[in-house]
């Protein structure tokens, strides 16, 4: 099952301890990485500030549940949780202090955070988001699509470690891919804006071979994508 993931969805899928019980997905979108995180807990929450995302989450894995919310304020009760996953989402929300203390508040003692980012590499330029985000803004154009009103964040290790600092311990870090990731999300871009969403998505399973390619090969602090573990201390 887990061959089906690719990137960072299988980082974060190793990265899992087995047979745990509580797991927490913050940033779901549509609930594809959830599905298979799922296969290494007893019990998995998902949850995505779009509502849009979450409803179709719902009818695609009505056995898993799914909830609208946000990283900076989480609806559970404290130390609920073994892991939670925050794959390429610390960098949308809108106060990384206060996302990572909620996560913190609904860890338990020594539970693990699985965060994955990109990383502030030799390509960070080529980030496709920060293009649409250049776009909006010089002609004032507003979002509907929660987390993308902001520019596209990218972090060092230092960057991360200090956001961590008093929270959390570091476990394990990955830092990987070079340039046929933004390569890869450059060229779906033109091929969307060309020829639109479904040849995109026919092209998507060679796409991301490439992707899982890029992702497995480790260029240090080059690298376009970085992956940290951590405890909660």
């Amino acid at each position: 099952m887990k061959d089906l993931l690719f990137g960072r969805g299988k980082l974060i899928f190793n990265w899992i301890p087995n047979n745990i019980d509580n797991i927490l997905e913050v940033g779901c979108a549509s609930g594809d990485y959830t599905f298979y995180y799922s296969q290494k807990c007893k019990n998995i929450i998902g949850i995505d500030p779009s509502e849009d995302l979450i409803k179709k989450a719902k009818l695609d894995y009505p056995k898993i549940d799914f909830r609208v919310g946000s990283a900076e304020d989480l609806p559970f009760g404290d130390k609920l949780f073994d892991v939670v996953i925050l794959g390429d989402v610390l960098e949308h929300v809108n106060n990384e202090t206060k996302s990572l203390n909620e996560i913190h508040r609904v860890l338990k003692p020594k539970g693990i955070l699985i965060l994955t980012a990109p990383n502030k590499g030799l390509f960070s330029f080529m980030d496709v988001d920060n293009y649409s985000w250049y776009y909006r803004k010089l002609f004032m154009i507003k979002t509907k699509k929660p987390g993308y009103e902001n520019r596209h964040k990218h972090y060092s290790l230092k960057d991360l470690e200090n956001l961590f600092r008093n929270r959390f311990k570091t476990l394990d870090v990955y830092r990987s891919s070079l340039l046929l990731i933004p390569f890869v999300l450059n060229l779906r871009l033109l091929i969307r804006n060309i020829f639109g969403e479904k040849i995109d998505k026919s092209i998507r399973p060679y796409s991301n071979k490439l992707i899982d390619f890029d992702f497995s090969i480790s260029y240090g602090k080059i690298s376009y994508c970085i992956g940290v573990k951590v405890e909660k201390i």
